[in-house]
């Protein structure tokens, strides 16, 4: 994994093989980690069970197969969900203005000095009933050399761009949600990346854990990843005035494995450590939950010399292989909305639809 934090970066590379996956990353807790958000989008969505038939024959690319992913949480409960495949044209890259848009939703970044910031609108009305409309803004500072000693490999064909390690996140969110409707003042703290594979996933990893938690000096963001031939673990301690790196840790260990009703198993605790810190991530509670991927609603505590941290955030697992089982893309199907198709049954009634977050 080639590893860097430039914004100048941060837009899509053109030209990309069959079988190939770009996406920007965004998410964000509420200060009192009352409501939190993760929104994902992609160009060649890896997820997507025809881009994995496209890319057998060789006659696809990621450029028709863009999409958007967005999940709301409110007291650990899935409030608002959607995942939408669109067709090539409804992506929309505009560098003058440097805002990407798929469908009705997109993200704009701005800089003005030292600063950075990425305005996110969402616009969606889904075949449930569902609604979301929201401006959001992710704002940090510019430090494009957080990771200058990470070194790329010239062999690696996969690319992690953390842009926004730590970002104060303030907007308006507007749903029609799983509960009620509801209107969210969002003031927290927030994160952002991109990531680039020039290849499907599952050529060069097996699995891989990675996550991010902010304290009130410090965000701690990690990754545990087992390729084919190779192992990278690694988590960094980063100054949340500076954006610089306070310590690096390479020993990872974990524990406490539990396997779902799809068989996928992943490790409830996660640690890494090193002669002046310790860190335990506890994966305590399940957001999503399927046959190839799971994000967590973790506690994090950190023992940096006679200091005691503590934090709540996301967490994630994925095993890429599984995404090419045929017998779970049914399930897949039920959640993932081919917009170029009509919708499955199932997300034409509320409760169905919500039975599958």
């Amino acid at each position: 994994m080639n590893i860097s934090s430039d914004y100048e970066k941060d837009f899509p590379v053109p030209d990309k093989p069959p079988g190939a996956y770009e996406w920007w990353y965004f998410d964000a807790l509420t200060h009192d980690n009352e409501w939190g958000i993760v929104i994902i989008f992609y160009q060649g969505n890896p997820f997507s069970p025809e881009y994995i038939r496209q890319i057998k024959s060789q006659n696809s690319t990621p450029d028709e197969f863009p999409a958007i992913s967005i999940s709301l949480y409110h007291k650990s409960r899935t409030e608002y969900y959607s995942f939408i495949e669109y067709s090539s044209e409804d992506f929309k890259w505009d560098r003058k203005t440097n805002t990407i848009e798929v469908g009705l939703c997109s993200f704009q970044q701005k800089t003005e000095e030292n600063k950075l910031s990425y305005l996110v609108k969402l616009d969606q009305n889904l075949d449930s009933g569902h609604t979301i409309k929201a401006d959001l803004t992710f704002r940090s500072i510019i430090n494009s050399s957080i990771f200058q000693d990470e070194k790329s490999n010239p062999k690696d064909d996969h690319f992690w761009n953390l842009v926004q390690p730590v970002a104060k996140v303030e907007g308006d969110i507007k749903i029609t949600g799983k509960s009620k409707n509801e209107s969210v003042q969002f003031k927290g703290m927030g994160y952002h990346d991109h990531n680039i594979g020039n290849e499907p996933m599952r050529e060069s990893f097996e699995d891989w854990y990675w996550g991010r938690f902010h304290f009130q000096e410090y965000t701690l963001v990690y990754y545990a990843m087992n390729g084919v031939d190779f192992k990278q673990h690694k988590a960094w301690l980063l100054k949340n005035d500076t954006q610089s790196i306070a310590e690096t840790i390479s020993v990872f260990d974990s524990n406490s494995e539990k396997r779902n009703f799809f068989g996928i198993k992943s490790a409830r605790n996660l640690f890494f450590n090193s002669e002046r810190i310790k860190i335990l991530i506890d994966q305590k509670t399940l957001l999503d939950n399927g046959p190839f991927y799971q994000r967590f609603k973790s506690n994090a505590r950190i023992n940096y010399g006679d200091k005691e941290f503590f934090s709540v955030g996301f967490s994630e697992y994925i095993k890429p292989s599984r995404i090419y089982y045929k017998i779970f893309w049914p399930a897949v199907n039920m959640r993932l909305r081919f917009k170029k198709k009509k919708a499955h049954w199932v997300q034409n009634f509320k409760s169905l639809y919500e039975w599958t977050w």
